[in-house]
């Protein structure tokens, strides 16, 4: 063949291939454009609150001006509320655009960008393009996916991705990208090593000994070291959330099984915890359970948010569900590609999308979906301008202590406390301080509040009120300035 014929086949070749990668551009681009603007409107719109985006907002800004993230949202190190060290991957982003949405739209881009690896096993796997094309959408239109994906930025969403790269690497045998991405995931959160770990187990069993043993043994060794050294150290305690495991902490909830079944039981079949699970399997049709293996990965994940006692754990509109979600994406993949004919894989990927659109309009927030909204005020509206001008007299390195939904707005400072705190501690610290008035509270000198307040904030405020006077309001908030900052008694 003239070597011009050959360079016309190569071209048509890598054309049919950059084709075949199309539908999945153009659903990758749709949900880009649905879920960065939408969670960008909502922080715009007053629909954030400080807990959490105001957290990683201000650790991150502090850390992209080389001061240590010490979070007063909160009141703990920013590294040692969570082992998040991948969280310095976003500073350089802050150089160039310091604010919230920064975060919210790489939250959604890493989010979206999971669906890439997916394509891949399943090109790899199924061959073709609408089998892959269509399950990596069923894992676009993911509820759990894209509740987590609103609710305000979390981390987490780093471990989407590296999750997903993980899992192609390791049945794939990719083993260089296979350590980068265990690594990367491992910088997430110091509980990573509970999805880790069972990819190590499966890697030792189906592709390496030496390598599946030197992951899962790793990512227990990296685990201890974050709760024992790296939070002991920053916060002087490793068990700053054991209070969320029920029996009183990890020894009672083992020995539960032997001294009290009939209450174990009755426990992890209350607070919804049935209809949580059958929520993240439904969203695939359940079809990862023709082949389980991969998707059993996320057992010891799954298991930690429903024997949780902290009821957000288990329900899918909040994060914690999102680690599983690539998981089962894959592990859907890798069941469908075990079939045996083409038929009966086509059945199969036809299931996984009628579910996943069924579980999307009932409890996702992509157009179609019954409750397609997440509660915020319109950007443009009347309420928010006025709110915004209200806020921007507050300077930018005064002290301040902001209501719940201000806070993201004003955290590029080193000191900021979510309102009522500090002048009555609430979710601050080590929680050891709770309902107290703090020592620093005469540092505050602004406030930013709502306008209308009731209980104990109307309370707080009526207890302070005489050291502060209005300098603005407007849109539902009042800012309030200490009649002479620095003065004790305030």
């Amino acid at each position: 063949m003239p070597a011009a014929d050959v360079t016309f086949q190569q071209k048509r070749v890598s054309t049919k291939t950059l084709a075949g990668y199309l539908p999945l551009a153009v659903m990758v681009t749709l949900y880009v454009a649905r879920f960065a603007l939408l969670s960008v409107q909502v922080q715009d719109g007053f629909g954030a609150p400080g807990y959490d985006l105001g957290i990683f907002d201000q650790g991150v800004w502090l850390l992209s001006r080389f001061d240590a993230p010490f979070v007063t949202v909160m009141g703990r190190d920013l590294f040692g509320d969570h082992t998040s060290f991948v969280l310095l991957a976003a500073v350089p982003l802050y150089w160039l655009w310091p604010a919230a949405q920064t975060l919210l739209v790489l939250q959604t881009l890493l989010l979206a960008g999971a669906a890439v690896p997916i394509f891949v096993l399943a090109r790899r796997r199924l061959g073709g393009v609408w089998m892959p094309s269509a399950l990596a959408g069923a894992y676009l239109l993911n509820p759990a996916l894209q509740r987590g994906n609103l609710e305000q930025f979390h981390p987490e969403s780093f471990l989407v991705a590296f999750l997903a790269l993980a899992i192609l690497a390791a049945l794939e045998w990719w083993p260089r990208l296979l350590v980068a991405s265990v690594v990367g995931a491992l910088l997430v959160k110091e509980d990573t090593a509970l999805l880790v770990i069972p990819l190590g187990v499966w890697v030792y069993f189906r592709r390496n000994k030496k390598w599946g043993a030197g992951i899962a043994v790793g990512a227990g060794a990296y685990m201890a070291f974050a709760f024992e050294v790296v939070i002991r150290t920053l916060l002087g305690t490793a068990a700053f959330y054991a209070n969320r495991l029920p029996f009183g902490g990890l020894s009672g909830l083992l020995e539960s099984p032997f001294l009290h079944p009939g209450q174990l039981w009755a426990y992890l079949t209350s607070g919804g915890r049935p209809y949580y699970l059958w929520q993240m399997g439904a969203s695939f049709g359940w079809v990862f359970l023709m082949s389980p293996e991969v998707a059993a990965i996320a057992i010891l994940n799954l298991a930690e948010n429903v024997v949780s006692s902290f009821p957000y754990m288990h329900q899918i509109p909040y994060h914690y569900s999102l680690d599983a979600v690539p998981v089962l994406a894959m592990g859907t993949v890798f069941a469908i590609s075990r079939l045996a004919s083409q038929t009966k894989k086509a059945v199969a990927t036809a299931t996984v999308v009628s579910f996943a659109v069924v579980s999307c309009y009932l409890w996702g927030l992509s157009p179609f979906s019954a409750d397609p909204t997440y509660p915020h005020l319109a950007p443009a509206s009347a309420a928010v301008a006025a709110a915004d001008r209200a806020l921007s007299v507050i300077p930018a390195d005064a002290v301040v202590s902001a209501g719940d939904f201000y806070v993201s707005h004003l955290d590029h400072r080193k000191y900021i406390y979510q309102w009522p705190t500090p002048f009555r501690a609430q979710y601050w610290g080590l929680y050891n301080q709770e309902g107290t008035r703090l020592p620093f509270a005469s540092t505050v000198e602004y406030l930013a509040v709502p306008t209308v307040m009731s209980g104990t904030d109307e309370a707080v405020f009526e207890s302070i009120a005489s050291r502060f006077r209005l300098v603005a309001s407007g849109g539902g908030v009042s800012v309030y300035r200490r009649v002479a900052p620095g003065r004790t008694g305030g």
